[in-house]
């Protein structure tokens, strides 16, 4: 396609771009999106709250979820099934009992600073 401009000189035209038709809204089709599985929310480095063993109900040590992977190791033992992995942050009562003992680890003042395998049922989260 040639052009005259304004100065006599023929020269090509660069073509005009497509123009894209809006659709009427009453024409177009209702697009769904399609279902969404539902998606898992990570817990890790939340804030819980662990409650003791014994079953009072009272909060022994605040902390930050770690894990729930059975096959991950806390103390050089396999989490297992329904049990977390949680970072001890603050302990409220001094002598609690632990969930699983090792030489290092006896009551809940010796876990502060490191992790331990909880019951996930006694993991609150905050």
């Amino acid at each position: 396609m040639q052009t005259v401009s304004s100065h006599n000189q023929i020269s090509e035209a660069t073509p005009l771009a497509p123009v894209k038709k809006a659709k009427n809204v009453i024409d177009s089709p209702v697009r769904r999106s399609p279902r969404k599985k539902k998606e898992s929310v990570s817990k890790e480095n939340q804030k819980c709250k662990l409650l003791d063993i014994i079953g009072e109900n009272r909060v022994v040590a605040e902390g930050r979820w770690s894990s729930n992977n059975p096959d991950q190791v806390v103390h050089c033992a396999p989490l297992g099934p329904n049990a977390v992995r949680v970072w001890v942050d603050v302990v409220k009562v001094n002598d609690a009992a632990v969930w699983r003992r090792t030489s290092a680890i006896e009551c809940m003042e010796d876990a502060i600073g490191t992790t331990l395998a909880w019951p996930e049922d006694k993991v609150v989260m905050v």
